[in-house]
């Protein structure tokens, strides 16, 4: 599910990326032994659990007649969206400083993985998150006490 959701965005951080992520560990090796694990479950999971949890803050938690407005649910989901922004920018940067992103990923003859990418990636997330935190809003919001009405 998360291969295909992130995979509307692999034009935006390139297609060695999303190779690697895929769990590819070679772009030109295409044997069922180049596969490894999916990498896309793992940031799928967190960007859900970080829009599930500040979405359960906002509405629950906080749950104020001040924070009843649309500027102040508009800054959680950018407070969900820089968060997973820096959690895919963060993760796949690290793999990429530490090797565990292989040469031939680097070095591809379809311009190889770089900063750019992983922030790309990290971009992506970010608007994916902002997906996730969007739907479950008008998914649970009804239940709040002060905060229903919001973001209208």
């Amino acid at each position: 599910m998360f291969d295909t959701i992130y995979g509307w965005f692999s034009s935006l951080f390139g297609g060695d990326l999303d190779s690697y992520l895929l769990g590819r560990i070679c772009p030109t090796d295409t044997t069922e032994e180049s596969w490894g694990a999916s990498h896309y479950v793992m940031y799928g999971l967190i960007a859900l659990g970080i829009a599930l949890a500040v979405m359960l803050i906002y509405y629950y938690v906080i749950n104020h007649p001040r924070f009843n407005k649309w500027w102040s649910w508009m800054l959680m989901m950018l407070l969900v969206g820089v968060s997973n922004l820096l959690v895919g920018a963060g993760i796949t940067l690290g793999d990429l400083g530490a090797g565990e992103i292989g040469d031939c990923m680097i070095n591809s003859e379809n311009g190889g993985i770089h900063d750019y990418n992983c922030w790309m990636f990290g971009l992506a997330n970010f608007f994916l998150s902002a997906i996730f935190f969007i739907l479950f809003s008008f998914a649970f919001k009804w239940w709040s006490t002060n905060c229903k009405r919001t973001p209208v």
